[in-house]
């Protein structure tokens, strides 16, 4: 009783101190404002600048909450067609039910400032809505108001430190309620953004904290409006009590709407009394649970007392009719093929044209689709690009894994095929031990010590090495390499390359001499033992069951790998060493901007044999994963010869991203549908091409991204190319 007495009146005297100094600043903001300003905006800025400077002690005042969520949504299409089918990849839909409402309650735990653990109890509805719908609603009540961000970092909160760059604020009202005096400040968007939202803030006076926000913007491919309340007194301020959510999509030429109502009751709740507390939070690299969702067996509860327990207000009587005839085919999955619907003749075509996946038990299988236009990529010297993957996967105990992943792509430029296969055996999870199998072909290239040895045999002869036109080589591999975790965030890499490579066609018809024609024609092989590491300096992860998965690092990854090519093992010939360094970080700005920086360097060393100069951290890409991946560093309009044409190279790229850096000037209709845009810069140093440099300028969103880039060599303007990619699978 005295423990519980003590940290009700400590909790209480660091309310009291933080009203204090916020009426404090509150006069000092109000009387020192900018006078060319409306009244009513002088102080809804004043009221905001307390808001935002206690946003972070709000924000990590709590240590932990548990609360069981009762949630009611409903789904309509309003509008639809035949490409209905395709839109479930792009958002939650049963194309089956125009109008379902359906009830789940979820049990959650929450740690400041973003780790949300949620667990479904029950469901029941109309119609059973399948996983995707399940976690919908979930994204929108993982927000924590005092954050500067929410929704994964897409979307800019009025609260940010600097939001008065991207809001303006006007008060609109005051009101009193139960003795509280609340102000309500209307928050727009300075820019037209997906990154930005409007609405209202009801603030509650002398202590500047949320009551209730009202909120809308667009998410994804959805319209949203949120209106979240928040508890009152000292056991529940800060604390949502309900969420009302509405969204509207339009995707494809079809409309859906869905709205659903939220209850919290909380089961506990710890307050951060103690410093210590937030110093082993802050200290701790585990993000385990981390917006964790379990939702693989959720019952289905048909008990009408116990959803009745569970309301907070009673179903309307459309739903009551919704309810009422409700059939057993509720029951069955949602994506279950329907022999009414008019556009089942379309069944065969949507499974080419989309990718497929399922479970079995503990297998997991995932395929790109044969006709997927996801799958198409485009740049200047590749063009058009095609790929298909296959993901199978295949759990064992203690979070051990088999992982198969094929894939194959073609570009239609060069007619040119490329195959992978990549088989995993994660055998010690818990340490990121990994035996990989990899097998697939590589670039064509040509070897640049090759043309050297041809000129030399050439140096009495009115003929150079380009008169020979020389074929390019295939080049296929086979590799084994295994990965494991020392300690946190340093990773010991060891593995055997064998390479092979043949000319792509034999040319006897030269008038040279016996030497050149045995240069030019003939098959070289390595084989390469490789011994490398990776270390990242304080690498938060979190732990899947046993499987431990690297999340962030406020610190650069290092990177230094070592091969050398032993002669005479398997027919190899190679007899040299490769040496290469990588450093590269992703830095968070704030504010939605981040910067990423790539540096890597490496050379050829005891060159006692042809070799081909291929490096792991410098090579030419022909198919885009992701737009994301430029943390990588790649080089968009640089010719592919000079990826191989020297036995060493330096190189550095930098990409900076933002949401407003040219758009909002200039096509801000534009902007409400860009998520990111990017600026790129790419310097490369070889002894054959002494400076390359290469300016980019991108965009992209959740289907596509997009960039134009001009290459310059000694600052001369040598070529501009095109790139697309797009994002889902």
């Amino acid at each position: 009783m005295r423990k519980a007495t003590f940290i009700l009146t400590l909790f209480s005297f660091i309310i009291i101190s933080i009203q204090a100094k916020a009426e404090e600043t509150y006069y000092n903001h109000a009387t020192g404002g900018n006078s060319k300003k409306k009244p009513s905006v002088l102080l809804a800025d004043s009221i905001m600048r307390l808001v935002i400077e206690n946003a972070v002690n709000y924000q990590n005042l709590l240590t932990s909450s548990e609360a069981e969520i009762y949630i009611k949504g409903r789904t309509e299409i309003l509008k639809r067609n035949y490409l209905i089918r395709f839109a479930h990849h792009l958002f939650p839909v049963n194309r089956r039910v125009k109008d379902m409402v359906f009830e789940m309650v979820c049990q959650t735990k929450f740690e400041p400032p973003n780790v949300f653990a949620h667990n479904f109890k029950a469901i029941n509805g109309s119609s059973i809505p399948n996983k995707k719908k399940q976690q919908e609603i979930l994204s929108f009540l993982n927000m924590n108001v005092y954050a500067s961000t929410a929704l994964d970092d897409e979307i800019l909160m009025p609260v940010a430190r600097n939001a008065f760059k991207y809001y303006d604020f006007n008060l609109m009202d005051e009101s009193d309620s139960t003795g509280l005096k609340i102000y309500r400040i209307r928050f727009l968007p300075k820019h037209l953004s997906q990154k930005l939202i409007t609405g209202d803030l009801y603030i509650v006076d002398k202590t500047w904290s949320i009551d209730k926000i009202d909120l809308s913007g667009r998410y994804a491919f959805a319209d949203f409006n949120l209106i979240t309340k928040f508890g009152r007194g000292s056991n529940r301020f800060n604390l949502p009590e309900s969420a009302d959510l509405y969204l509207r999509y339009h995707v494809l030429g079809n409309a859906v709407a869905s709205s659903y109502h939220s209850k919290f009751n909380y089961k506990a709740i710890i307050w951060s009394l103690d410093n210590h507390t937030k110093k082993r939070r802050r200290s701790s690299l585990d993000l385990t649970n981390y917006f964790q969702l379990s939702s693989d067996t959720v019952p289905i509860i048909l008990d009408t007392a116990y959803w009745q327990e569970k309301r907070d207000i009673p179903l309307t009587s459309e739903e009551k009719i919704l309810y009422e005839n409700v059939t057993d085919e509720r029951l069955q999955p949602v994506d279950s093929i329907d022999r009414d619907d008019p556009f089942r003749y379309l069944k065969f075509t949507e499974k080419l044209t989309n990718s497929v996946s399922f479970n079995y038990k503990s297998t997991r299988f995932r395929y790109s689709g044969f006709l997927n236009p996801f799958q198409l990529g485009y740049s200047k010297f590749n063009g058009i690009t095609y790929r298909q993957r296959i993901r199978l996967n295949k759990n064992f105990d203690d979070g051990r894994q088999f992982r198969l992943r094929p894939e194959v792509g073609f570009v239609f430029k060069r007619k040119e095929l490329y195959f992978k296969v990549v088989s995993d055996w994660e055998y010690l999870p818990r340490k990121r031990g990994v035996l990989s199998l990899v097998a697939g072909n590589g670039n064509q290239t040509y070897s640049h010590s090759m043309t050297t040895k041809i000129n030399d045999f050439l140096k009495d002869s009115i003929l150079d090495a380009d008169d020979l036109g020389l074929q390019y080589f295939r080049h296929y591999y086979i590799e084994l390499r295994n990965n494991i975790e020392l300690f946190n965030g340093f990773e010991l890499t060891a593995g055997l390359t064998y390479n092979n490579r043949m000319p792509v066609k034999k040319n006897y018809d030269l008038n040279v001499s016996p030497e050149i024609l045995d240069i030019i024609n003939s098959e070289y092989n390595d084989f390469t033992p490789i011994l490398g590491f990776s270390y990242t300096p304080r690498q938060y992860y979190r732990m899947d069951g046993n499987r431990k998965e690297y999340v962030h690092s406020y610190y650069p990854t290092i990177s230094v790998e070592f091969a050398r090519a032993i002669p005479n093992v398997w027919k190899s010939e190679g007899d040299f060493t490769r040496i290469e360094g990588d450093i590269h970080q992703s830095l968070y700005l704030g504010l939605l901007r981040r910067l990423n920086y790539h540096v890597s360097a490496g050379l050829y060393t005891r060159q006692k044999s042809t070799y081909f100069a291929d490096f792991r951290y410098f090579t030419r890409r022909n198919f885009p994963d992701t737009w994301d991946d430029q943390i990588g560093g790649v080089f968009n309009t640089l010719r592919r010869q000079w990826f191989n044409a020297a036995d060493k190279y330096v190189q550095a790229h930098v990409m900076y991203q933002s949401p407003f850096i040219l758009l909002h000037f200039y096509k801000k209709e534009a902007s409400k549908y860009v998520f990111h845009e990017r600026l790129y810069f790419s310097q490369l140093w070889t002894p054959v091409l002494p400076s390359y440099t290469e300016l980019g300028y991108g965009i992209g969103n959740h289907i596509f991204n997009i960039g134009v880039f001009a290459g310059f060599q000694k600052h001369k303007y040598q070529s501009i190319g095109f790139k697309f990619a797009f994002e889902l699978f």
